[in-house]
């Protein structure tokens, strides 16, 4: 008589995640009673809506085995466009918004043309594109913050469901896209080829795939969900900031990372990549009430990404052994 196996509804690096999350959760309100309150909860939603839609390219595009460092600048240019675009005209905001995705999407091109054609390494291609669009979000505004007036654009960034206590239509809009993106790449064509070409590029290309163009899609979607992050900050903030973001792109490398997103490319899943936004900012949200000062936040948000490599690099050596296992047992 065969018994079956109980299998939990979940994998085991959710399981992990959401135990790390509980943790931080209980650390943190006991050194701040303030931090597990219903305000402080979804303040930490709020904030996780910039790293959740930058996390969901950045997603897409670490599978590929691609990388992008220039998302916060992205981001930043995007809110400083549209602030300065309000008051220099009087197109309706909904358009300059869009404006400004179309041209964070010039950049995602520009920078997939760097790795895909010029062979340039992810890394040095972003790197250099970084400081290209953060030089670019400075020319445009002089260097100085450009304040918004606009109440139909700060309500974008601002309004909530339900009234001052409800959920802001910002983080459902996040929702909506962990959901969208989350079935692409689960059930399309198009998430398929991302596994393809992430744990074999050259299988990937004897089987018909364009790597090339899929690596494109995903750097372009990268630096739209940037752009529409840094958009959605300008108008929370009432102004459009040069200097805004600048760890957006490493926040959002770890909540992938922390997913379950492998560095080396062709693993990862929507929903544990969540988790990950969660656990981050819940993190990061814990050092700035408990009063840690900024200088020690960078070395812990470091130490926070430098164990979630290492914890990628054991789930990537648990993955070798066990592929090897599986072909000795078919030997």
């Amino acid at each position: 008589m065969n018994e079956k196996k109980f299998k939990l509804p979940i994998s085991g690096n959710q399981l992990v995640l959401i135990c790390a999350l509980v943790g931080v959760t209980v650390i943190f309100s006991v050194l701040n009673p303030n931090y597990f309150t219903y305000t402080n909860l979804i303040n930490i939603l709020v904030s996780s809506t910039l790293i959740g839609l930058t996390s969901i390219g950045i997603t897409f595009l670490i599978m590929t085995g691609g990388n992008d460092l220039s998302a916060g600048a992205v981001a930043a240019f995007a809110g400083v466009f549209v602030a300065w675009a309000l008051k220099a005209t009087s197109l309706p905001w909904p358009l300059l918004c869009l404006a400004a995705i179309a041209i964070a999407a010039v950049a995602g091109l520009l920078n997939a043309l760097m790795v895909t054609k010029l062979n340039i390494v992810p890394f040095i291609a972003t790197l250099a594109s970084q400081s290209v669009w953060r030089g670019f979000a400075y020319l445009v505004c002089g260097g100085k913050p450009v304040s918004v007036a606009d109440k139909g654009f700060m309500a974008f960034g601002k309004s909530r469901l339900g009234g001052d206590n409800g959920i802001p239509y910002t983080v459902i809009l996040m929702v909506v896209f962990f959901v969208i993106f989350a079935y692409i790449l689960a059930k399309t064509k198009f998430g398929r080829s991302i596994f393809a070409i992430g744990g074999n590029a050259e299988a990937a290309r004897l089987a018909g795939i364009n790597a090339n163009r899929v690596k494109t899609i995903c750097y372009v979607m990268t630096s739209m969900f940037a752009a529409l992050a840094g958009i959605i900050l300008a108008a929370r903030m009432n102004s459009g900031q040069p200097a805004a973001s600048p760890n957006l792109h490493f926040d959002a490398i770890t909540a992938a990372n922390l997913g379950g997103v492998s560095m080396v490319g062709g693993v990862g899943s929507i929903p544990s990549v969540v988790l990950g936004v969660l656990l981050v900012q819940a993190f990061n949200s814990g050092l700035n009430m408990v009063g840690v000062s900024s200088y020690w936040q960078y070395v812990a948000r470091g130490m926070l990404l430098f164990a979630s490599l290492a914890i990628d690099f054991y789930r990537q050596r648990t993955r070798a052994r066990r592929l090897l296992a599986d072909s000795m047992k078919a030997l």
